[in-house]
Order: C-alpha cells, then structure tokens, then sequence
C-alpha cells in the first residue's frame, strides 16, 4: 500500500466520521416560525403510550393558534353518552366520569422556539384543573402547509401522546 492511498483512506475515513458525528451530535434541529403555526387545525389521529385511556380519534378535536400569540385546543371524544337529565348540571358520575375522561380543553398563550422545534403553551385554564397556570411544552416532529404533528411528553392521561393535526381551510 503506498503513502498516496493511505492518504486517501485517512481521508475518506475522517470525512465520513465527521458526517457521521454532525449528524448525531451537531444535528440542525427542526426549523419551525410562529407563522407555519397559524391557523385553525383539526385532529386527524391521536396515539398515546397510556393503554388506559382511549384515543381521540379522526375529527374529535379542535386547535386554533392565532397571530396574536393566543390559542384554544379541544379534544372531545365522538362516542361521549347522553346525559339522561338532559342538564349537565345534574349527569350521573358515570356519565360525567365519561365526559371528564373523554375530553379536555385549554386556552392561553403560546410560544415558538425556532431553534429546537417545539411551541410552548402558556395555560391559562384547562378543564384538567392541575393544568393552569403551568407551561406545556409541545415537541414538533412535522410542520407542513397542510400537516401539523407533534409529541406532548407529558400527557394529561399520562405518558407520553403524539397528535397529527390537518389545516382547515
């Protein structure tokens, strides 16, 4: 072997620890602006790692992120029963065992960080009391005209949940 090829080798070597380590280590992360971000959304799928809560499926839930820095999210499952009373104030606790299960809402502000992906939600209310007044992060995995999903690590059922949401027009 000549002193040119193990040249070469090094190299190449090099450069492809170099790749290998920008693209584990120094990885550009999820480029994401606020204005990607505005809109009204509706949930197309919901997957959670909590086994004991269902899932809220395709239309059951609502996101609006406006350009002023406030939204408003509801998730309410399609298969909630009917109160017999016909007045939630006066449901049974199986029926608002149900409804409290089946569903959550919040409202605030929110923020974006360009930098690493992922939007911030101020809480100012939510229907799952331990929620207000705290900070939910919300991890962006995928933000397109039409198409927004992203992972929420700290789920109200608990565990983690990935929602996909889609634009509505």
């Amino acid at each position: 072997m000549t002193w040119r090829s193990m040249l070469n080798i090094s190299a190449v070597t090099m450069f492809g620890l170099a790749l290998l380590a920008g693209s584990v280590v120094g990885a550009p992360k999820a480029k994401v602006s606020k204005r990607q971000l505005v809109g009204s959304w509706s949930l197309v799928s919901n997957t959670t790692a909590n086994s004991s809560a269902p899932p809220f499926g395709a239309n059951d839930g609502f996101a609006v992120f406006e350009s002023n820095g406030r939204f408003s999210l509801s998730l309410v499952r399609s298969d909630l029963p009917k109160f017999a009373s016909n007045n939630r104030a006066t449901g049974t606790a199986d029926e608002n065992k149900a409804v409290v299960q089946g569903s959550i809402a919040y409202f605030g502000t929110y923020s974006v960080n360009a930098a690493d992906g992922s939007v911030t939600l101020h809480i100012e209310r939510s229907s799952f009391p331990n929620w207000d007044g705290t900070d939910q992060q919300r991890t962006i995995t995928s933000l397109t005209a039409q198409e927004l999903k992203y992972t929420n690590s700290a789920a109200s059922t608990g565990g983690s949940a990935e929602l996909t949401w889609k634009r509505v027009k």
